[in-house]
């Protein structure tokens, strides 16, 4: 075998070693989301000035970034995660969860784009209580 092919399948090797299963994945992808929304947070609970175009930044951030996680759940990706099985056992309601969410934020992003607070925060409990309800259903206690 050539040296350079023996380098290019060690380095194949040691790359496929070390990336993240799909649970860790989607951990990192939930981090960056919550790491969104708690800025946004602590100007909902007037904790930190409101500046409507930091805030509008931030908003579509989280859209942007809010379904990657989702694609993080393949059949078979429940070990060393606190996921639970009925993610995969009842998927039509996961996807629904899902859907929810993901209209919740377009509506946050919304309101920060209008520059309205009222409706942010109303849009903002409304994106935190999506989040409620799918880790009361889909997401395990700490172990």
């Amino acid at each position: 075998m050539k040296p350079s092919l023996i380098l290019l399948c060690t380095l194949l090797c040691a790359q496929s070693a070390f990336a993240d299963t799909p649970a860790q994945t989607r951990v990192k992808e939930f981090k960056t989301l919550l790491r969104s929304f708690e800025s946004m947070g602590t100007v909902v609970r007037g904790r930190d000035a409101y500046r409507p175009d930091v805030f509008a930044r931030q908003a579509a951030t989280l859209k942007a970034d809010a379904g990657k996680p989702f694609a993080s759940f393949p059949a078979g990706s429940q070990q060393n995660s606190r996921a639970k099985a009925e993610i995969w056992s009842q998927s039509a309601r996961f996807k629904q969860e899902q859907a929810t969410f993901l209209q919740r934020v377009d509506t946050l992003d919304a309101a920060a784009r209008a520059k309205d607070m009222a409706a942010i925060r109303i849009s903002y409990g409304a994106v935190a209580q999506s989040c409620k309800s799918c880790h009361d259903a889909f997401r395990a206690p700490v172990r």
